[in-house]
């Protein structure tokens, strides 16, 4: 199977197990999920990971941890995308509304791109009357805004259309992927050691 087949045979995995995740997630654990997902630190996740690995089925961990490697695979803004505006609009179906590129999806959000030339300045989420920048400033913390990892993990139809969004752009996405929590933390080991010893 080709490096292609095998990241959309991946991401396709992915989104069909963010309904699983959707369903782990409660009120008790929301704030680990999040470090899970968003946060920065190596360490950080690794602790969250650890917390959460009794209560939560693997499946679920996994998803989560192959969601993180999708958050963390995705531009930050500004940056330059490899297409034009007129073939962004084109390829991604958006509509062009005065300063700014959108479209509405099927649950309501609005995905919505803001550009001056080839340069993107950010990807807005709209949800009835809040709007949630992509990027946080600066990005130290997490690799995106908070409210974007709870709009991705609660909609359908967010992940696939912002993956579908930034491949338009010709950006180059190529998030790891693993089998196994086991995966995960070896693969972070080194870098969750070292970030241990800052914390502690």
């Amino acid at each position: 199977m080709s490096a292609p087949v095998l990241r959309r045979t991946a991401l396709l995995t992915l989104t069909t197990g963010l309904s699983r995740l959707r369903n782990s997630v409660t009120d008790q654990n929301r704030d680990l999920f999040r470090i899970l997902l968003n946060a920065t630190s190596a360490a950080e996740a690794a602790l969250a990971l650890q917390i959460l690995n009794p209560d939560v089925p693997e499946k679920v961990l996994v998803t989560a941890c192959n969601l993180r490697e999708v958050l963390r695979s995705m531009p930050v803004s500004p940056f330059p995308m490899r297409v034009d505006e007129e073939t962004l609009i084109k390829t991604a179906h958006l509509e062009k509304q005065t300063a700014v590129l959108g479209r509405t999806l099927p649950d309501g959000l609005e995905l919505v791109v803001t550009t001056a030339g080839n340069l993107v300045l950010d990807v807005i989420v709209r949800d009835d009357e809040s709007k949630h920048f992509w990027t946080p400033m600066p990005v130290v913390e997490d690799f995106v805004n908070p409210e974007i990892v709870d709009l991705l993990v609660e909609s359908d139809y967010l992940l696939d259309e912002s993956i579908e969004l930034f491949t338009c752009m010709g950006l180059v996405f190529n998030p790891r992927f693993y089998m196994s929590v086991e995966d995960f933390t070896l693969e972070y080991a080194s870098d969750a050691l070292a970030g241990l010893e800052e914390l502690f």
